[in-house]
């Protein structure tokens, strides 16, 4: 009785060994694709913490206080240097969205750069209805706002602007307020139908749209070669299953 009580617990024992929880921290857009993983990858499940955002996620890889960090940008070349090791499993885009009824869906990078600094301070500056320009931006730790402000506003300092945290109440704020425009990834908007994206230098953003110009990496990263299940679950991200998770919300890279 008690030997097969003894092979009982060792059976759980090895269970919770092979299906244990990966601790996610960093990116909430590719935190996004760790909850749909989550779903139907075996293995392992997942705890996932998105507050500290991409900047959180490399800080965490590059001091070893995390199993699985998530950076959407590219990974700071000081990280790699001591340690770090990034896998690069997907592209996102990044988009300015506006209020449904906002008639205003077509800018260029220079007005978006005058919206978002603070020189452009009314929609009927930029042919839309007498109306004061509320922009919203996410916190400072989120790579969102640092791919915007190089990649759209050429480094610009932001200002009239208003810090929205997590990035996904950015979304809430465009759809209630009229004169709201905001940034945030695409993989947020995956069902959302009330806000209106703009089209940046004529290019609509999508992910299937080569010329959009608002994109980014998406990196998974470990400190030093990942082993054991988070390299499993790596190398399953980038396997035909994992890949067709990830084209869900973003380009696959596979």
């Amino acid at each position: 009785m008690k030997r097969g009580l003894l092979a009982l617990i060792g059976l759980f024992a090895n269970f919770f060994v092979m299906a244990g929880t990966i601790n996610y921290e960093g990116s909430s857009t590719i935190g996004k694709f760790i909850s749909d993983a989550d779903k139907i990858y075996v293995g392992s499940s997942f705890k996932i913490n998105d507050d500290s955002e991409s900047l959180g996620g490399e800080q965490c890889a590059t001091w070893d206080t995390c199993e699985l960090g998530g950076v959407a940008r590219m990974v700071d070349p000081s990280a790699l240097e001591q340690g770090v090791h990034a896998v690069m499993i997907g592209k996102d885009a990044i988009a300015a969205v506006v209020n449904i009824r906002n008639p205003v869906t077509r800018l260029s990078k220079t007005q978006l750069r005058d919206v978002f600094s603070g020189k452009i301070k009314n929609w009927k500056e930029l042919g839309g209805q007498d109306l004061m320009i509320k922009p919203y931006i996410v916190k400072p730790a989120s790579a969102t706002r640092h791919v915007f402000q190089k990649k759209v506003m050429g480094g610009a300092e932001y200002s009239g602007t208003a810090v929205v945290s997590p990035d996904r109440k950015i979304v809430a704020r465009v759809i209630h307020e009229r004169g709201a425009i905001g940034q945030i990834s695409l993989a947020f908007l995956k069902s959302i139908k009330r806000i209106a994206l703009i089209s940046v230098d004529g290019e609509k953003p999508a992910l299937d749209n080569p010329n959009y110009p608002v994109t980014r990496e998406l990196n998974l990263v470990t400190h030093g070669e990942p082993a054991g299940e988070i390299r499993k679950f790596i190398e399953w991200t980038l396997s035909p299953e994992g890949q067709g998770v990830v084209r869900q919300r973003f380009v696959g890279v596979k």
